[in-house]
């Protein structure tokens, strides 16, 4: 009755981390209370615990399912369900903030950050924490337990951390702490994509295109936190196991991961999780657009107009590699970093100078008439780069003696030579009638029929000769397209009927991507388009459980059932009820050894 008169429901069930139901229950508060939904939600539950690492959209459907009286699949949302790290078995409390709220308001409570997964000590009193009597998953799920003296004894404990781990521990919860108290807002997957190859990059775990050294990664991970630390936070990383989780979380997001993780790979590569999430910076090693022009032919030389800049791994130096693409058609590249004024100025290889260039070394050399190191100094370039271009656009040059030099016959061979202009104007036409003669062929077919007209085009006039040739031909689908964006949404909630059936199974039935297809009837769909639908893909890979995930629920679920049927919890009855053989992963077996420990579920 009294839940009924709170949330105006008689199912409403006690959820101490993400509850639902909140919007009934701030209407049935006092007229003058000033409690709102969002203050709820912000200040008193674990929301803001998940929020900044969940899709902004995901995000806002687990707020309102909070409102609203129906929180079946929050917890599915958030990906607590497929993740490794543990939830507190009992609610927990610290003996320091025990006395204090005795001593500063007659009574204690139950503490936020106690209860939020990763928490294992006190920031404030520097204590580990313990566990009080009163499950965090209750026998009785309508059940509204208070913090007391009964159920929150304190006892002296001797310490089972090292002084190392335990200061690790205390960081972690500061972290925890700063994050629930600000309220960060949620990110998309990309965003953490690139804020973490940014990183990753900086620190040097990463090459310029963000390809990630993972060895160097994960032996520097292990090294830094210790592996004592990380199998207590169950986030142990081994290299040899190539689905490993940091591996995963530093290449493209494609799933969300729990905050725990997030907070260690934050801890690793940045100063506090306040850095991580103001500053928005990326990797550009070459700086903002637009760059400079240096080609010294061109009106705009030495000003920053280009835009197109193309980056990638130098192989010989390991550094970035950037290739910069002017539009009066001089193309250059340069590795390494630009760290001063000077660095943008230079030049390492210069993959193409361009009509304008071109045409500046014919004025120079032909109209002009400067002397060899004369035309160098004025296009800024090698002497040896002057002969090669004179000689590729046989041009003629003052500098050489043509009588001395060249053997009669050359002499008049270069005498008869047809002026460069008329010779091209010859090549157009012959691209021209080529195509006429070969309506059907493509661009790339003619450039095979004649190599020699495509190249010579290619090299003094490209934008005639993109101009003047055969268009690329899109294929017509003769089918109707499929509305992919709305079957998506379909699918989706279907999707998520299904899994919240296949989780209200007596006994657990593993959630994979083909069950779910079954399950609707549409596996095949599912296997060939997912990729197709985003929204079903990212849902369904928040939802869907490993091996390993999967025995996890089943050995759980065998404790609990075990604890139903008032019988004592044994290793081997809980691996026999939930049919598993005894050659587990290491993994599997800790969390089997923990839980038979403890009693019950």
């Amino acid at each position: 009755m009294l839940i009924e008169e709170l949330f105006n429901s008689r199912n409403i069930t006690a959820i101490a981390d993400l509850p639902s139901g909140l919007e009934n229950l701030v209407q049935n508060l006092s007229p003058l209370s000033l409690i709102t939904v969002e203050s709820l939600i912000n200040q008193h539950t674990l929301y803001p615990f998940y929020a900044p690492f969940l899709p902004p959209k995901r995000a806002r459907q687990i707020e309102t399912s909070m409102k609203a009286n129906y929180g079946g699949n929050i917890h599915t949302r958030t990906g607590i369900m497929a993740s490794a790290i543990s939830t507190p078995q009992y609610f927990r409390f610290c003996s320091g903030c025990l006395q204090d709220d005795l001593n500063n308001y007659g009574e204690t409570y139950w503490h936020r950050l106690h209860q939020t997964p990763g928490v294992l000590f006190c920031p404030t009193h520097k204590i580990s924490l313990q566990d009080s009597k009163i499950l965090f998953q209750g026998l009785n799920k309508h059940k509204y337990h208070a913090a007391n003296h009964e159920n929150c004894s304190a006892e002296a404990k001797d310490l089972i951390y090292s002084v190392e781990n335990a200061d690790k521990l205390i960081t972690l919860a500061q972290d925890i702490s700063q994050l629930l108290d600000k309220t960060y807002p949620s990110r998309t997957l990309d965003w953490f994509t690139r804020r973490y190859q940014t990183l990753l990059i900086e620190k040097g775990y990463a090459n310029a295109i963000g390809r990630v050294r993972q060895k160097r990664l994960i032996d520097d991970f292990v090294e830094f936190y210790g592996e004592d630390f990380l199998k207590t936070i169950d986030s142990m990383v081994i290299y040899e196991d190539e689905s490993n989780w940091l591996s995963q979380i530093t290449q493209k997001h494609r799933k969300v991961f729990h905050p725990i993780r997030h907070l260690l790979v934050i801890g690793f590569l940045t100063k506090s999780v306040d850095t991580f999430f103001q500053n928005n910076k990326q990797y550009r090693p070459f700086g903002r657009s637009p760059w400079l022009c240096l080609n010294a032919a061109a009106d705009h030389y030495l000003q920053p107009v280009i835009t197109d800049l193309k980056v990638s791994h130098c192989l010989e130096n390991k550094k970035p590699l950037g290739t910069f693409s002017c539009s009066c058609g001089m193309i250059y590249s340069r590795s390494g970093e630009d760290r001063t004024e000077e660095d943008k100025l230079r030049i390492g290889r210069v993959i193409a100078y361009g009509q304008v260039w071109e045409d500046k070394l014919k004025e120079l050399v032909e109209v002009k008439k400067l002397g060899l190191r004369a035309t160098a100094r004025e296009l800024r370039v090698d002497p040896n780069t002057i002969k090669r271009y004179v000689s590729l656009l046989d041009l003629t040059p003052s500098w050489t003696k043509d009588n001395q030099s060249k053997p009669k016959k050359v002499q008049k061979e270069v005498k008869n030579l047809p002026d460069l202009e008329k010779l091209t104007k010859e090549k157009k036409d012959r691209w021209l009638t080529l195509q006429q003669e070969n309506p059907e062929l493509s661009k790339t077919e003619l450039r095979k029929l004649a190599p020699d007209i495509y190249v010579w085009l290619y090299r003094r006039d490209l934008a005639w000769l993109n101009e003047n040739s055969p268009k690329l031909k899109k294929p017509k689908s003769s089918v109707d397209r499929v509305d992919w964006s709305l079957r998506d949404t379909g699918i989706l909630a279907q999707a998520q009927n299904a899994v919240n059936e296949l989780l209200r199974e007596n006994k657990p039935v593993r959630i994979t991507i083909g069950k779910v297809g079954t399950t609707l009837g549409c596996k095949a769909l599912l296997e060939k388009h997912l990729d197709k639908l985003p929204q079903t893909k990212a849902y369904l890979e928040s939802v869907t459980e490993t091996v390993e995930e999967f025995q996890i629920r089943r050995i759980e679920w065998a404790i609990r059932e075990l604890d139903r049927r008032g019988e004592e919890i044994k290793d081997w009855k809980i691996l026999r009820l939930a049919g598993l053989r005894d050659d587990l992963t290491p993994r599997v077996r800790k969390y089997l050894e923990k839980q038979s420990k403890a009693g019950k579920f």
